[in-house]
């Protein structure tokens, strides 16, 4: 699975776990399956972005919940390599989709407050 998936997926348990929900209850309150859920933690399946939302919501996502994960040593030393094995080129453009999701992360926060 994409790198971009397994963070996302690694956010949901982690922002699930922090405010105390089960997998099945978070399921029910977002209107998913607990098995689809399940699937998208462990890394099995892909998550589509109107889920993604109602998870964020329900949890009550907001920046700093992404900041505290995202700031952590184990995300900084897997930014460090993922930018050491790249071309300048892909340097640039990771650079450039970081920015913009960063920028769409807040809008997206935004709207959901």
């Amino acid at each position: 699975m994409d790198k971009e998936f397994q963070v996302i997926a690694k956010n949901i348990k982690y922002l699930r776990e922090k405010r105390g929900y089960t997998q099945e209850q978070l399921a029910e309150a977002a209107g998913l399956s607990v098995s689809h859920l399940s699937k998208v933690e462990t890394g099995q399946r892909r998550i589509g972005m109107k889920a993604y939302l109602s998870i964020l919501q329900e949890l009550g996502a907001t920046e700093s919940d992404f900041v505290s994960t995202a700031a952590d040593e184990n995300g900084f030393k897997q930014y460090q390599a993922l930018m050491e094995d790249c071309s300048e080129a892909e340097k640039r453009f990771l650079l450039d989709t970081l920015g913009n999701l960063k920028i769409n992360m807040r809008v997206l926060l935004l709207l959901l407050s």
